[in-house]
């Protein structure tokens, strides 16, 4: 059996801060096309931060974008 994964457009929203200003959160915002929910190329980016970058992460958000919905307009109303 073949397993297709689809990928959507997945922003990841992380919150951090560098060890030698704890009182200073900066935020770092990457969007990126990666497979949910496993996520692959999310935990990779994760993953590297913490074992190249010094900062560190106070909390991490991910939206995926795939759950949208189109409605259009059947009706306009003008208030007098």
């Amino acid at each position: 059996m073949i397993l297709l994964y689809k990928k959507s457009i997945v922003t990841v929203d992380v919150f951090y801060f560098l060890p030698d200003y704890t009182n200073i959160l900066q935020e770092f915002i990457w969007q990126t096309e990666d497979v949910v929910p496993q996520y692959p190329r999310v935990h990779k980016f994760l993953n590297y931060w913490k074992d190249n970058i010094d900062a560190v992460i106070s909390e991490v958000i991910v939206v995926n974008a795939d759950n949208h919905e189109y409605r259009p307009v059947k009706a306009t109303y003008t208030i007098e």
